[in-house]
């Protein structure tokens, strides 16, 4: 009997996910646990495998389609198999187009409105349009029946003229405007992460006004803190985010208007502290959280920061690992950086930059100059829900606990 399979909810906030590459073919074997398919969200790449064994009847979700959550991607039966027409909606549409994709290619499908004048498009689909400023009613769909896709509304942002013969090479050039191809050049298309980066950094700088506040911090106690805590403790390594991790979170507890997010009509102030950890890529940036990072001790956060780098690194976070932050550390000190702009990782309300150390003389209380070791710290927040003494009061308490980490335990 033949068996459907459907795209899944990989986390409570996905609402569909994009075919990246497809593993398996068309009658190829398959055992349980194969893996069938490769798919993106908006925050991960994840494989799908199969639940089931036979053989591969029938791909209904062609690659770089969006396709929303419980909706047809495959169908997996016995060898010689007769799959119906009636299988889902999707699935005999999809076969119409994966039947006409040589000829089509060049040129998408008219665009599919509703008796009601409706456009119809994928959730995505809206979303980018509405952040780019594209209106759907001009696009043509290349998905079934005409419904637009992600890759329709990327296509008409990057080309908004005619349609005028490109190459192939510049087509795949993304978004920036590429006059001509030298010899020497290497043209790459833009990776799903990249495409995801570049949605949600446009969208953060367009959508909300952003609001840095600097500040320099003698670490002279925290250094010391950390060196002892390494001495003591051999089955793990403290670094200077995990103990930046804990004194944010102390501090969000403490002022719950950072650790909040807006909608179109109200504010929502955060019962849990989760704390979001910035990790570099080869291809990019991913960010894990530490929830509840307020109610965890040092060393858990630790072990549970060093897990999370690991995965990222491998790319096996599991979704849950990486939604639901409520604020981010990026610490960009370990390639020699002073000070930066963070951009906010929405919906969250502020992003802490954090700087390398720096040996520097300072005047102390008794008018000394000593030296000391100095930190800068960027607090980037959005001025729709924070206003500028409540981030400073915030970032004054990150300062307070940095020069003396017993504060965090007044």
């Amino acid at each position: 009997m033949a068996t459907e399979v459907i795209m899944p909810q990989l986390g409570l906030t996905m609402e569909e996910g994009t075919i990246a590459k497809w593993i398996k073919q068309v009658g190829d074997k398959v055992a349980k646990g194969d893996v069938l398919v490769e798919i993106t969200t908006d925050k991960l790449s994840s494989e799908i495998e199969s639940e089931v064994e036979g053989v591969l009847l029938k791909i209904v979700a062609q690659e770089g389609e969006d396709i929303p959550v419980k909706g047809l991607l495959a169908i997996i039966g016995e060898e010689g198999e007769q799959v119906g027409a009636s299988t889902q909606a999707p699935a005999a549409k999809a076969e119409e187009v994966q039947a006409e994709a040589p000829k089509a290619a060049a040129a998408p499908q008219a665009v599919s409105v509703t008796e009601g004048g409706r456009v119809k498009a994928s959730p995505l689909a809206k979303k980018i349009a509405a952040e780019l400023g594209v209106d759907l009613s001009t696009v043509a769909g290349s998905g079934p029946n005409g419904r637009i896709v992600q890759k329709d509304v990327l296509a008409a942002e990057v080309k908004p003229a005619a349609p005028q013969a490109v190459a192939t090479e510049v087509k795949a050039a993304a978004p920036a405007p590429v006059k001509a191809v030298v010899s020497g050049d290497v043209v790459r298309p833009l990776t799903n992460m990249r495409k995801v980066i570049a949605k949600r950094m446009q969208q953060s700088k367009t959508t909300a006004p952003h609001v840095t506040l600097t500040t320099e911090v003698n670490v002279d106690k925290t250094i010391a803190l950390r060196s002892k805590l390494n001495a003591k403790n051999t089955d793990v390594k403290f670094s200077y985010t995990d103990i930046l991790v804990k004194m944010c979170a102390t501090a969000l507890r403490n002022y719950p208007k950072i650790n909040s997010s807006i909608t179109e009509d109200s504010i929502i102030t955060h019962d849990k502290v989760n704390v979001g950890v910035a990790v570099a890529l080869d291809d990019g940036l991913i960010v894990p959280v530490v929830s509840d990072a307020d109610r965890k001790g040092l060393k858990a956060i630790t072990k549970e920061t060093k897990d999370l780098i690991s995965k990222a690194r491998t790319n096996t976070l599991s979704p849950d690992e990486m939604s639901g932050a409520t604020f981010t550390v990026s610490n960009l000190g370990s390639y020699d950086i002073d000070g930066f702009t963070p951009v906010i990782n929405l919906p969250e309300a502020a992003i802490l930059g954090v700087g390398r150390i720096v040996k520097k003389p300072i005047v102390n209380a008794n008018d000394e100059i000593v030296p000391a070791s100095m930190m800068v710290l960027s607090l980037s927040f959005d001025h729709r829900i924070v206003d500028g003494a409540q981030a400073a009061e915030f970032l004054k308490a990150i300062k307070g606990y940095l020069e003396d980490p017993d504060n965090m335990y007044v």
